[in-house]
């Protein structure tokens, strides 16, 4: 079988991408910008405590009790998603995939992208009908919408490169087995989720997911009703005795791929030969990449490279942002002006543009015209990041709002929904900031029947069909072409922020599709340059803006008079829609006390852990 890890930490591109940005700031001359060469002191203050924020109480108990017990930030991350897994069906899953951001207390941050594969046959054809047009419903909730699954590689690669070596990955899968088999309570999110979903949707569509999440009457589960799940129990026992392996063969892929033969027969042959295999399964590998990483008022910003875009958009307009008088543009209460809140949204625009024309997996895969030819993508992040585009892109920001801007294009030469996020620190200051998703709330909605997972509908995160909106309305070009091999466009921005580059002050990163990004900016923001403390910055009223559609969402909380001043001053065209990804936060003060901030949105916990490694 494949190995299930491919080291990429030397990769050029995202090498130039944090030279060139860190090259930026210094010679703008931002106010209490330091290069990477500041002196580093002799010994670094470590955190007081650990602490565990998660979308889920009993996942939060997990990662808490490892800390207490001697583990560190990846052994309890580990524990929490597994966890997760099995309490937090919307999104936590072992049939999704995503991006885990490692940062020690001393040296070089490291990504373990998990982010799911296309199988390899999968083509743009198979989404369209006789017309050429795209059938939706082919990507979200079809054997078509389902990638190879990242989770069980991705979470067996955090523990194996970055695991404290006190716990194996079956001790740290033990209490997510135990919890799968004796069953736990349904909390009322998880109820609403269920009954959100409705007669006809997608848990509703699937007979084994009925079966697993509705009660004997017909309705889906209430708060209160046990949820128990011996066959995901049995699939975590298989993952925890034999590691990846137990999942991507044997029994458990054996499963999924059952399944994938059921559905698609149920819906008319849709994939027929070319369904996915056991071939898909056993090529899958986690990727370890370098981090992408930028300089804003003197911190370091580490967050995820592609296949994501988040990084990327986070980065970019913070660099925009950080030639802007921001620290002018405060509010009575300390937060931002409505002239500073345009500037967020003119910046997140314009990122939003170059993201929907140029970002894209950028690893190689099979040409399908090249009879084994590899087609790769250049992604352009050193011209997207440099000192000249970021200039460009800020002397373009005027008073009023520019719906019609465009997307960077390159001189011509001779010759490319649902999420989960949680933050761990340890006592000892490393961090993991880890996202996971299966894209929409349940995935596909198809649950792998005697495996008890739910699986992704990722695929419709390409663009099939250049133009064509998915999920979340956002739109892409050739550079995110959905081809067999390829891991599609996230929004997903684990994040972890250095003063100085060197001691952690903030861990943080959400849900919520592109709403992901515009969250985690506006509590940088908030935090680094408004002084505001993190559960404020965390639950204060959020914009978003995307590009397309040219509308900026608003919530409900957003004062009137900001709203107002932003039609009317800065002629923002506004739009009704959710604006909030769901934050799960760390803080760091200078004397190492941690605090923690669970989004108020979410039924997220915070657990502090003063274990044998505590202060």
């Amino acid at each position: 079988m494949a190995a299930r890890l491919r080291l990429l930490l030397s990769a050029e591109r995202s090498w130039r991408a944090q030279a060139a940005f860190a090259a930026l700031l210094a010679a703008a001359g931002a106010p209490g910008c330091k290069g990477p060469g500041t002196p580093k002191p002799p010994e670094l203050q470590r955190p007081v405590a650990g602490v565990v924020v998660a979308e889920q109480s009993l996942a939060v108990e997990v990662g808490q009790r490892v800390l207490e017990q001697g583990g560190n930030a990846a052994d309890a991350a580990v524990a929490t998603a597994l966890m997760l897994a099995v309490v937090h069906p919307q999104a936590g899953n072992l049939g999704g995939g995503g991006f885990a951001l490692w940062v020690p207390h001393v040296g070089e941050g490291e990504v373990v992208d998990f982010r799911e594969v296309a199988p390899r046959r999968y083509q743009q054809d198979l989404y369209l009908d006789a017309d050429g047009e795209v059938v939706a419903r082919r990507s979200l909730e079809t054997p078509l919408a389902v990638g190879v699954p990242g989770s069980p590689a991705g979470l067996h690669a955090l523990w194996e490169r970055h695991g404290s070596g006190s716990f194996s990955f079956a001790q740290l899968a033990a209490p997510a087995i135990q919890t799968a088999r004796g069953g736990f309570t349904v909390g009322p999110y998880l109820a609403e989720d269920l009954a959100s979903s409705g007669p006809g949707g997608r848990i509703a569509a699937d007979p084994t997911a009925r079966a697993r999440f509705h009660r004997p009457d017909g309705g889906p589960l209430r708060e209160g009703d046990l949820l128990v799940q011996e066959d995901l129990a049995q699939t975590l026992e298989r993952l925890a005795a034999e590691g990846p392996d137990g999942f991507y063969g044997g029994r458990t892929a054996e499963l999924l791929l059952q399944t994938l033969r059921t559905v698609d027969a149920r819906e008319g042959l849709l994939a027929g030969d070319r369904l996915m295999d056991a071939a898909d399964l056993a090529a899958y590998e986690a990727t370890v990449r370098a981090p992408l990483t930028g300089w804003f008022r003197g911190f370091e910003v580490l967050s995820v490279p592609p296949p994501s875009s988040g990084g990327f958009v986070l980065l970019q307009v913070l660099s925009i942002l950080d030639g802007l008088p921001l620290e002018t543009e405060r509010d009575e209460a300390g937060g931002p002006t409505a002239r500073a809140l345009h500037w967020w949204i003119e910046a997140m625009r314009l990122a939003f543009a170059d993201r929907a024309e140029h970002l894209g997996d950028p690893e190689a895969f099979p040409d399908p015209e090249g009879q084994g030819a590899m087609r790769t993508l250049e992604v352009p992040l050193e011209a997207l990041l440099g000192a000249e585009w970021i200039a460009t892109r800020r002397l373009a920001i005027g008073e009023r709002a520019q719906p019609g801007v465009a997307p960077w294009v390159p001189t011509p030469t001779p010759e490319s929904p649902e999420t989960t996020h949680l933050s761990v620190l340890d006592a000892e200051g490393n961090a993991v900031a880890l996202t996971t998703t299966l894209n929409g709330t349940f995935g596909s909605g198809l649950l792998v029947e005697g495996a008890g997972f739910l699986l992704n509908n990722e695929l419709d995160d390409f663009s099939i069909q250049a133009g064509t909106p998915n999920m979340f309305g956002l739109v892409g070009a050739e550079a995110n072409q959905l081809y067999g091999g390829r891991r599609p466009l996230s929004s997903m921005t684990p994040t972890v922020v250095r003063e100085g580059g060197q001691r952690v002050v903030l861990v943080l990163g959400a849900p919520g599709g592109p709403r992901i990004i515009t969250s985690v900016l506006q509590v940088l923001l908030r935090v680094l340059v408004h002084g505001q403390p993190l559960e404020e910055a965390v639950a204060a009223p959020r914009v978003h803006q995307q590009w397309r559609p040219e509308g900026t969402a608003l919530e409900a909380a957003l004062p009137d008079g900001l709203r107002t001043a932003l039609e009317t001053t800065h002629g923002q065209p506004l739009r009704t829609g959710s604006a909030a990804g769901l934050i799960q936060a760390i803080a760091v003060d200078p004397t190492g006390q941690p605090t923690g901030a669970s989004d108020p949105r979410s039924d997220g916990a915070v657990g502090v852990a003063r274990g044998p490694k505590g202060r």
